[in-house]
């Protein structure tokens, strides 16, 4: 059972050396060369903890530790080894930035102390579609036969198509609304015992965690965490320093992840401790926001002069950001991402 009767205050609001070359974070990508697991020091008594690509957070006070991102049982279960040996303090809270089962699941290691918190759009995207619901709007372009269901051949190129065979369950060939659901969301994910809208607070052993939501980016349920004392911020998949967003893999939302970005910019923060690569600035923030509008801006106008996504693709080159980390391979990509977002909303 929870323990319940924690010393700590928790307040929720529901008002509507990090200079590093792109060779320096060469093969995120794939994992290769990259330590399983490791905690790093960020500053004060904040840290990082890493399952191969995939970043967490973790604040330690007196009272206990707050975690951010389980990101999979096993993880979850070595860092929970790591916190015993470490520090001897149960885990009081864990704060989920989104629900997408990479960064969110692998909380069941720290349910008997803690308490689970997440942005109250989790509650739907946990919450698995039947069968026959329909696909959602991106999906539903590449839906070319229109039986109401995605084929091989009509999620190639997609994060779907190396996951087929896995995620048909049935064998029948396709993949049904709930078997690309379990792509996103299937996993161990605990629910959030608190739900927040637009803004919380968590005050634990003297030390402050702000939960920031800003709006529709890579998700419709990401949350921003302020550690105000430490002058950082985490995030996961819609920011990453030097490296452009990632907008091919599954739903994302514009024009609003460019509101995202520049309400991000208006947090009082100095250091982004991102769930993927290595640390950054304010800096990139601005950077990844002016590489967003400069985008969609450019698919905008050529969807208004009728070009193809193909088109599109040959002709919307970026070169003033060919300095970001995989730049090669992530520029297509983003483009058909934008294309199809705004088409699957016209």
């Amino acid at each position: 059972m929870k323990d319940k009767l924690l010393s700590v205050a928790l307040l929720i609001g529901s008002t509507c050396g990090l200079a590093h070359t792109a060779q320096a974070q060469q093969g995120f990508g794939s994992g290769a060369g990259l330590p399983r697991n490791e905690i790093t020091h960020v500053t004060g008594d904040l840290y990082r903890f890493r399952d191969v690509r995939h970043f967490g957070m973790f604040l330690v006070t007196p009272d206990g530790i707050i975690v951010v991102d389980p990101t999979n049982s096993r993880a979850s279960a070595w860092l929970k080894t790591q916190l015993d040996e470490r520090f001897g303090l149960p885990v009081r809270y864990v704060i989920y930035s989104h629900t997408h089962n990479d960064h969110a699941s692998g909380g069941e290691a720290f349910a008997e102390t803690a308490t689970f918190i997440g942005h109250e759009n989790m509650r739907h995207n946990l919450r698995k579609p039947a069968p026959d619901a329909p696909l959602p709007p991106r999906e539903r372009l590449w839906d070319t036969n229109g039986d109401g269901l995605m084929q091989r051949a009509e999620v190639e190129g997609s994060a779907y198509y190396n996951a087929f065979d896995n995620l048909d369950t049935n064998a029948d060939g396709a993949l049904s609304r709930t078997e690309m659901w379990e792509r996103q969301f299937g996993g161990e994910q605990v629910p959030p015992d608190i739900y927040y809208a637009d803004q919380a607070t968590i005050t634990l052993g003297g030390k402050t965690v702000e939960l920031h939501y800003t709006g529709r980016n890579h998700s419709d349920d990401m949350t921003v965490v302020l550690f105000p004392e430490e002058r950082t911020i985490y995030t996961v998949d819609f920011l990453t320093p030097k490296r452009p967003p990632r907008t091919t893999l599954y739903g994302a939302f514009f024009p609003d992840w460019l509101d995202s970005l520049r309400q991000v910019e208006q947090l009082d923060f100095d250091v982004i401790s991102p769930g993927h690569e290595l640390p950054g600035t304010k800096a990139d923030v601005i950077e990844q926001r002016r590489y967003m509008e400069d985008l969609v801006a450019a698919v905008s106008a050529g969807i208004a002069e009728g070009k193809s996504k193909e088109e599109l693709v040959d002709t919307i080159l970026m070169e003033d950001y060919d300095h970001l980390i995989e730049y090669d391979v992530s520029r297509a990509g983003n483009v058909i991402g934008v294309y199809e977002t705004l088409m699957s909303t016209q």
